[in-house]
């Protein structure tokens, strides 16, 4: 039996979905975050991915690009959902390694055709080679985190201001100050997502295998 993983944040979409593919004879994992899903794909080596693009804080894409930069679960297929109606070449997520796309609402008749279709593309991770077993590269994480720092710092120490001493502040500081707090914290979001998907370093250095 194919375990399918389903990350989406909307209860009223995930749940539904999950009884479908319970239905269709998939043993089914959800998860209402991003992060969440990130963490339960490394743990529960599914053998596919049903993603949302819209969620809430750790989007779509993102979730894409750590699953696919993580050679625990790189190969894992993944197919992301959107209730936007775009077009499917132009969507991020498809350059950047997803195998399929779910425009919402879909039926199970497609839902079980791009599911099958995702599955037969992908190598079977016996096809792959082995590679060398290693420990987590807990000093290189640990780098990386202690650059963001500061940055957080910032929007810390701004949102606090904001939040304490709205009443004797100007409305002009107040605006100067949510700017900088959401200036700095695009920065931070574009550092992590460039680290997520183009560093040379995998996030994780003990690459396993994809059961299926």
């Amino acid at each position: 039996m194919s375990k399918i993983l389903v990350i989406e944040d909307d209860v009223a979409v995930r749940a539904p979905l999950a009884v479908t593919l319970e239905q269709q004879g998939f043993e089914v994992l959800q998860a209402g975050t991003g992060a969440q899903g990130v963490q339960m794909a490394r743990t529960e080596l599914p053998n596919l991915i049903l993603c949302g693009v819209e969620l809430e804080g750790v989007g779509g894409n993102l979730v894409l690009y750590a699953v696919r930069r993580d050679p625990k679960i790189s190969t894992i297929p993944f197919i992301l959902m959107s209730g936007f109606a775009v077009s499917e070449p132009g969507l991020p997520g498809l350059k950047r390694g997803a195998d399929g796309f779910l425009a919402k609402p879909f039926t199970p008749a497609t839902l079980t055709a791009t599911i099958d279709e995702c599955l037969s593309k992908r190598p079977r991770a016996g096809d792959q080679a082995e590679q060398p077993s290693g420990e987590p590269c807990a000093e290189d994480s640990a780098r990386s985190l202690i650059g963001l720092l500061p940055p957080i710092k910032q929007i810390v120490d701004a949102t606090k201001l904001i939040s304490t001493a709205f009443d004797r502040l100007e409305a002009k500081e107040i605006i100067g100050l949510a700017t900088q707090a959401h200036q700095v914290a695009s920065n931070v979001y574009r550092r992590i997502e460039r680290g997520l998907f183009t560093s040379e370093r995998p996030l994780v250095c003990s690459p396993g295998r994809v059961s299926r």
